[in-house]
C-alpha cells in the first residue's frame, strides 16, 4: 500500500476532510491532496506530523509496516512527557532528528504495548 492510500485511509478513519486534516497538520489542502494522491512526497518533517497526527509509525505510514498502531494507544501528552524526561536524564534532545523522535516514539509506544500485555498476563 502506498502512503497516500494510507493517509486516504487514516483520514477517512477520523472522518476528516481533506481540508481539515491539512489544517491540523499546518499544510494547504492542494499539499494535502497530493500527497493522498502520491502525486508528491512529504519531506521528513511532514511526515513526522503526519506519524504524530495519525498515531502510527512512520514505517506503517510508507507500506514498509503493514499492522496499524492501536489507535489512541498512548496520549500525545504522554509521550511528550516521556520523551522530555529523557533529555532531561540523559542531557540529550530526541527532537531535532524527525527520524530519531520518531524512533522514539516508536519505541515508547512498544513499551507501553509490552506493559500493557504484561499485566493482562498477571
Amino acid at each position: 500500500m502506498l502512503l497516500g492510500d494510507r493517509l486516504s485511509e487514516l483520514r477517512k478513519n477520523k472522518k476528516e476532510t481533506q481540508e481539515q486534516t491539512a489544517k491540523n497538520l499546518g499544510l494547504t489542502r492542494s499539499a494535502y491532496s497530493q500527497y493522498e494522491l502520491n502525486t508528491r512526497s512529504p519531506d521528513q518533517e511532514t511526515l513526522k506530523k503526519m506519524a504524530n497526527y495519525f498515531n502510527q509509525s512512520i514505517d506503517y505510514l510508507l507500506g514498509r509496516d503493514t499492522k496499524e498502531s492501536e489507535p489512541n494507544s498512548l496520549p500525545e501528552e504522554v509521550i511528550l512527557k516521556v520523551i522530555s524526561q529523557a533529555e532531561e536524564d540523559f542531557g540529550v534532545s530526541l527532537r531535532d532528528d524527525p527520524v530519531v523522535e520518531a524512533a522514539v516514539r516508536d519505541l515508547i509506544r512498544n513499551l507501553a504495548k509490552m506493559k500493557k500485555s504484561t499485566q493482562k498476563g498477571d
